[in-house]
């Protein structure tokens, strides 16, 4: 039926409920605690989730999106990081919306409506989060679970009951297998809004904070923790430094004041800055890699937006169309189709003063900002934005006491909104028809080819590859977007995984497929390891085979020599084979026996279903030798009894010989060789007559 036709209370999702159990003892402020068990739901599958907002659709819901109405959360969720079965992770108050991270967090079941599904757990580790930096961890392996680091964060003061606004430097881990939360090893500095993001190698790169502007640190993969005490960057605001991994493998980076710059990070480190923004992007400007070292800066200072581009040596900075007003404390997110989402936001700081709820859409083809729906709620400081696998987008929070300029703000958003994209809805309004992915592997290594199975691949125009995100204070510290390779036969396509390590560093990501009409389908959720070799090749080698020569009529083989330099399974064709001739996709091997004479010149190609090699060599074929027998020369005298020595010449391609003497003995096998001569020994010979 229309969408439009939809009851009020439809949910959007199948609601799944989780069964209430005892908690963990918590640090403190207990009372702001759930009652759910935080190991439910550990090892379940995650549920297909599918379009159906809850209010009818608008008509120009096709070029402008749409809202749903507005859901209660268990907090504010100043801190959001998707998990790698679709569920969402949040944290950053207390249960009444007042400041605190040291109480509880929260994880969404992310199949139901906003307001159902979800774990409110007590943060038993004495750490308060509140404005710290996160990220989700890297699969170590194929078998390892998943976590969520989360660097430093304020200090609560148990006996005050109250923040003492100062950083901490505890790190802790969220375990997705358990949901709980814990410390590990201490960092080396204190850090109260700090970023951090992962590397090309796994680890973690973790920058600034209050406490922390010195030097950057590194977390190990082990869990340990050392300084780059030769990259200072004291000379850069502390306030989440938007930093992003390079096409180089490098940290790039700007700041709250807009200085520009790299970080190395093997050994000691170094750091070099690089220029200056035009302008100050202000700590509530945001910023998107939207492709490969290319990055949409925009918000904050001024209503204008710039693109970095650092895929060459230095950064290249070019403005870009103009957001349709100054939006302070926005959020941008990376969509599904590699536009870009601008949320939230007003032309006063953390005020009611030209709020902007609407939903504005960059396009990277044309540089142009599309005006979207209007949500219900000004989304300001500590306003948030994360994309679900559904590709639609939650946008919560806004609101909680903040340290350095003032009070919260005026409003507590203790609640969540969806924003459903254009490229959901046909022209009509209704819910477009999508595509959906019927298997692909969980597991990904850069370089290699995989085989994605979908409804109608032959009708697939486009695969897209999005990190998933984690964010807080206007800036997704993963987020990423890649246009995948991608070759398709029937329900089956080939795609490339990135071929190089920086492009896509390890993590989880959101494998999008889209339809002609470019309507994407719901996500899967995959693991990128952690490359041994950040770029390696990817085109297979074939061995050219050389010159060949055949004859009409005679059975012929070739078996051609490959391999793939990542282990890819290898598929074989061949062009202007002689007739009589085939080729076996799956071994190389072409036999036959030609039925035609000439010279060929054979094209041999190997594909790993994206990347081919070829080689030609020309295969000659002759005609078929006359074969002529010449009248036999008569034996030499032989002794009765004795042996008698029989020669016969012929001509022709390998002949073979037989003898038959008809003299009631049984004729011979024919030779085994074939020879232009053959002699032919018969002992004890009497009373023969030739």
């Amino acid at each position: 039926m229309r969408m439009n036709m939809l009851p009020a209370r439809f949910r959007m999702f199948a609601a799944v409920l989780a069964p209430a159990c005892a908690l963990v003892a918590c640090g403190g402020g207990g009372d702001d605690a759930g009652n759910t068990n935080p190991s439910a739901n550990a090892t379940r599958e995650r549920p297909q989730s599918f379009f159906a907002p809850v209010k009818g659709t608008p008509a120009e819901a096709a070029v402008k999106g749409m809202w749903s109405v507005p859901y209660n959360w268990p907090l504010i969720a100043v801190h959001a990081v998707l998990l790698p079965d679709g569920r969402v992770l949040t944290y950053g108050s207390k249960g009444d919306g007042t400041q605190g991270g040291s109480f509880i967090y929260d994880v969404w079941d992310g199949s139901g409506a906003p307001d159902a599904g979800h774990m409110t757990l007590p943060n038993g580790t004495g750490t308060d989060l509140f404005c710290s930096s996160q990220v989700l961890l890297p699969p170590a392996s194929p078998s390892a679970g998943a976590g969520v680091f989360i660097a430093g964060g304020d200090v609560w003061n148990t006996s005050t009951n109250s923040t003492t606004n100062s950083p901490n430097n505890n790190s802790n881990v969220f375990s997705n297998s358990d949901n709980s939360v814990a410390r590990g090893v201490n960092m080396n500095r204190s850090r109260w809004y700090s970023s951090s993001i992962t590397l090309v190698n796994g680890e973690t790169y973790i920058q600034g904070g209050s406490g922390g502007t010195d030097f950057p640190e590194i977390r190990g993969l082990n869990g340990q923790f050392r300084v780059l005490s030769s990259a200072g960057t004291g000379a850069f605001d502390f306030m989440y430094p938007r930093n992003f991994v390079a096409p180089d493998g490098r940290v790039f980076g700007f700041d709250s004041n807009g200085k520009m710059y790299y970080v190395v990070t093997t050994g000691a480190g170094s750091v070099t800055q690089i220029g200056q923004l035009a302008a100050p992007t202000g700590s509530d400007a945001s910023a998107a890699m939207f492709r490969p070292g290319r990055i949409l800066q925009f918000g904050g200072s001024s209503a204008g937006a710039q693109v970095i581009d650092i895929t060459g040596g230095s950064p290249v900075v070019t403005p870009t169309n103009s957001l349709s007003s100054q939006r302070r404390l926005v959020n941008a997110t990376v969509l599904a189709n590699g536009h870009v989402l601008a949320t939230g936001g007003s032309s006063v700081w953390n005020q009611l003063t030209g709020v902007n709820n609407s939903a504005e859409m960059w396009n990277p083809q044309t540089g142009q900002w599309t005006r979207g729906a209007e949500g219900t709620n000004a989304r300001l400081y500590h306003g948030n934005a994360l994309l679900l696998p559904d590709g639609s987008v939650l946008v919560a929070g806004g609101g909680a006491s903040q340290a350095i300029a003032g009070p919260s703000g005026p409003l507590n958003n203790l609640n969540a909104e969806v924003y459903y994209p254009p490229y959901l809805f046909a022209a009509d309004g209704t819910a477009a028809p999508r595509p959906s992915i019927v298997a692909a592997p969980d597991w990904w290594d850069i370089g290699k080819t995989i085989t994605v199975d979908t409804a109608g691949a032959a009708s697939i125009s486009r695969v897209t590859l999005v990190k998933t995100g984690s964010a807080t204070h206007s800036f997704n510290m993963d987020q990423r977007f890649l246009d995948l390779t991608f070759n398709g036969t029937g329900s089956r396509l080939a795609v490339q995984v990135p071929t190089r390590g920086a492009d896509a560093p390890p993590g989880y990501y959101m494998m999008f497929v889209f339809n002609e009409a470019g309507v994407p389908s719901v996500a899967k959720i995959v693991r990128v390891g952690i490359a041994a070799n950040p770029n390696p090749a990817v085109t297979p080698v074939l061995t050219p085979p050389a010159a060949r020569t055949g004859t009409v009529g005679i059975g012929d083989s070739l078996s051609l020599s490959a391999s793939d330099p990542n282990g890819d399974a290898l598929t074989y064709s061949a062009t202007a084979l002689p007739p009589g001739l085939a080729i076996d996709a799956s071994s190389g091997v072409i036999s036959g026996t030609p039925t035609l004479a000439g010279s060929y010149n054979v094209v041999v190609s190997v594909s790993d279903g994206i990347n081919a090699a070829s080689a030609s060599f020309v295969w000659t074929i002759n005609n078929e030798v006359p074969l002529v027998l010449s009248a036999l020369a008569m034996p030499a005298p032989a002794q009765v009894n004795g042996d008698a020595t029989f020669s016969a010449t012929a001509t022709g391609l390998n002949p073979r010989y037989k003898w038959d003497f008809g003299d009631g003995s049984a004729e011979t096998a024919w030779s085994s060789v074939g020879n232009a001569a053959h002699t032919y020994t018969r002992a004890g010979i009497f009373n023969v007559t030739l």
